[in-house]
């Protein structure tokens, strides 16, 4: 401990004094992780360092650390897009809104030296691998729409806000994307939204974050349960590492398995109905998404696109998490090439209604 002397100074006599003791930071600087290991070694250390500032609760911590990739304007996403728009469909989707700002939290003293809010900052993507990684951010805010009845339970723009907030969001996304661009290019292949580098749509460290953000933390007694990772786990490292450890094998399968899909003898029996289900999804949400960044004259001929776009997205993502239930050594990525499907008419109803919806909202 250190210490702070302060003088009440009047007409120039010191008139008191008083010394306020200060803590001196004994805290290891953080790093960026740059594995599976030094990302739960890093959230331990944050959680102690938040477990000492007076954030017990676990659904705090998640909070506080989701705050720094979504929903606030010390994000990661609010540093990319610049959109308070973006924010507050953040805060929507996930049902609740940040407990504090990490960057004042997320350290021991003034003068700490663990530098955790910029190592997190810059660990939103953590590799294992060359062929192993998951998007933290994604996990994150995953974790955290969890706590809410709310964001599991009530639709929102296509999907709930759980299922906005990660894969809804990226493949509801490259839906209206790989729309938009099959008005100039009408044989562009849907597998385009799949990339497995990069980190757009249906990337793989994005798919991987999306499946995470639903089985961390999960009860592997109650399979087919979406639930709150706090029901499970007291801390968000310990559920991480059992992740890593213990379920990583199993993600596609307990995934599957909270999109209601039906397994016989290990194998997926109902998965035309599950392509069919998500690729409903993935067209409603296409029109929010357009309309909240496109121009109406660009959603109007996009549109007419979104049906085959829908069932072409949803198809290879089924058919990847299948693959990997068979094979959970290799990574959640594209594995078909549909080829692209003729446009359908378009929906003026559903275009307006989207547009005014945005309009209402914000």
């Amino acid at each position: 401990m250190g210490k702070n002397t302060f003088e009440l100074i009047i007409d120039g006599e010191v008139k008191a004094t008083a010394s306020i003791e200060v803590k001196d930071c004994c805290c290891e600087k953080s790093k960026p992780a740059k594995s599976f290991t030094q990302l739960v070694e890093l959230v331990k250390q944050a959680e102690e360092v938040l477990v000492e500032n007076g954030y017990d609760d676990m659904g705090d911590r998640i909070s506080i650390i989701r705050g720094i990739y979504y929903g606030t304007e010390w994000s990661l996403d609010y540093k990319n897009e610049e959109s308070k728009v973006r924010n507050n469909v953040f805060t929507l989707y996930t049902g609740s809104s940040v407990v504090a700002d990490a960057r004042e939290v997320l350290k021991c003293s003034e003068d700490c030296e663990a530098d955790l809010f910029n190592s997190f900052f810059n660990s939103f993507e953590v590799s294992d691998s060359n062929y192993k990684a998951v998007d933290f951010g994604h996990l994150i805010i995953g974790m955290d729409s969890r706590r809410s009845w709310t964001s599991k339970t009530v639709s929102l723009n296509g999907g709930t806000g759980l299922e906005n907030n990660t894969w809804v969001g990226d493949l509801g996304g490259g839906t209206a994307k790989l729309a938009l661009d099959r008005v100039k290019n009408p044989s562009k292949r849907s597998r385009t939204m799949f990339p497995i580098s990069g980190s757009s749509y249906g990337a793989m460290v994005n798919l991987e974050g999306d499946i995470a953000a639903y089985v961390v933390g999960m009860d592997e007694e109650s399979d087919s349960k979406i639930d709150d990772p706090t029901d499970n786990f007291e801390m968000i490292h310990e559920a991480l590492k059992d992740y890593f450890d213990n379920k990583w094998d199993k993600r596609s399968y307990y995934f599957l398995k909270m999109l209601k899909g039906d397994f016989k003898d290990g194998k997926l029996i109902n998965k035309d109905k599950l392509i069919e289900n998500c690729a409903e999804i993935f067209e409603d949400f296409a029109f929010y998404y357009a309309a909240l960044r496109y121009t109406k004259e660009e959603l109007a001929p996009a549109s007419s696109y979104f049906y085959p776009a829908s069932q072409e997205m949803a198809s290879i993502f089924i058919d990847g998490l299948i693959h990997v239930v068979d094979n959970p050594k290799d990574m959640i990525a594209r594995r078909t090439n549909p080829s692209p499907e003729p446009k359908t008419e378009s929906n003026v109803n559903k275009i307006e209604n989207a547009i005014e919806k945005i309009k209402d909202w914000f």
